[in-house]
């Protein structure tokens, strides 16, 4: 009699051990799907970090609109840069798992670039603060100072009928000291 006893015993802890751990693992993956599809910040809501020396700024989007939509420019982030600094861009999740360009202005248009990144390809970039240019005829080369650098980055938003909607959003920092 004590055997059987024991015997359902055992039989109920087995069934509430796998119970739980049903419950675990249900739980588990619906946090995760949560987790996954959860919205992220609206794009007029995201915002880049910028640095130069001992100086750090946080930057707002410049323009966030849908494609096809005209944009109201907004303000442009100041931030000092010297021409032997180094400005460090610092991006978001919501920035760098998306494909985002690097545009690069300097006050000589010979100077100026632009970058592509792929997703998740980095966090930081490093921009000079000039770069040196070399003259065609071989004279003496010459530095180009760093004007403006703009971060572009497609973006999901939320349009005007609640749909969701592909967005343009742009950073851009004016490094003139």
């Amino acid at each position: 009699m004590a055997d059987r006893k024991n015997k359902g015993r055992n039989l109920r802890q087995f069934v509430t051990l796998i119970v739980a751990v049903v419950i675990v693992v249900v739980v588990s993956v619906l946090f995760q799907h949560w987790w996954n599809n959860r919205p992220g910040p609206p794009p007029r809501d995201i915002t880049i970090e910028a640095s130069a020396g001992d100086r750090t700024v946080t930057v707002p989007p410049y323009s966030a609109c849908e494609i096809d939509v005209e944009c109201p420019e907004g303000e442009v982030t100041d931030l000092a840069v010297g021409a032997d600094e180094t400005l460090t861009v610092t991006l978001p999740p919501e920035v760098y798992d998306h494909d985002f360009s690097l545009l690069m202005i300097y006050d000589n248009p010979a100077a100026n670039d632009q970058r592509l990144y792929p997703g998740n390809s980095t966090r930081e970039v490093e921009v000079p603060g000039s770069v040196a240019l070399k003259a065609d005829d071989g004279e003496e080369s010459t530095d180009a100072r760093l004007l403006v650098v703009e971060v572009r980055s497609p973006q999901i938003g939320v349009g005007e009928d609640g749909t969701e909607s592909p967005v343009r959003v742009v950073w851009s920092i004016n490094a003139q000291p």
